[in-house]
């Protein structure tokens, strides 16, 4: 995605999927309010100014996403490894960049854990769809990240 520098903010969009996923990763203790405070809401956040950040240029932490070698239009995943107690590989699957209307506008999408291949294949193909959704302006949103 390709934005002039000087453009304006984007507004991020928490979705139901996201919340719903936040809540069951939350319950698995997944994360610890602390990893919450100190890095994924500052992380995430940081797309308010995308793509002005440097992390956005670490592959570690901010990719296109793919269902195998495809690139998903408007899809994007943001990284972080060896989160919390259990040490997990946290995604958070992001939109962006769609027409006109939304093009200052991000989605959050769903986080989850990845655990191998397989499982990460089948969220991709489902953020896929989610994608789909959202530029046909059929999903529900649950608040804006202030």
């Amino acid at each position: 995605m390709n934005r002039e520098a000087g453009s304006a903010r984007i507004s991020i969009v928490l979705t139901q999927w996201a919340l719903d996923s936040y809540l069951d990763l939350k319950h698995a203790k997944a994360f610890s309010p602390s990893d919450y405070k100190e890095t994924l809401r500052p992380d995430v956040k940081l797309l308010e100014s995308f793509p002005s950040n440097e992390k956005f240029s670490n592959s570690r932490f901010w990719s296109p996403a793919t269902v195998g070698k495809d690139p998903l239009p408007n899809g994007y995943k943001m990284k972080w490894h060896n989160l919390g107690e259990q040490r997990v590989q946290l995604r958070l699957t992001v939109g962006l960049g769609f027409d006109q209307e939304l093009l200052n506008t991000g989605f959050l999408c769903e986080a989850y854990i990845k655990t191998d291949a397989k499982f990460e294949h089948r969220q991709l193909l489902k953020f896929k769809t989610r994608l789909d959704l959202i530029r046909k302006r059929r999903y529900v949103e649950r608040g804006r990240l202030t």
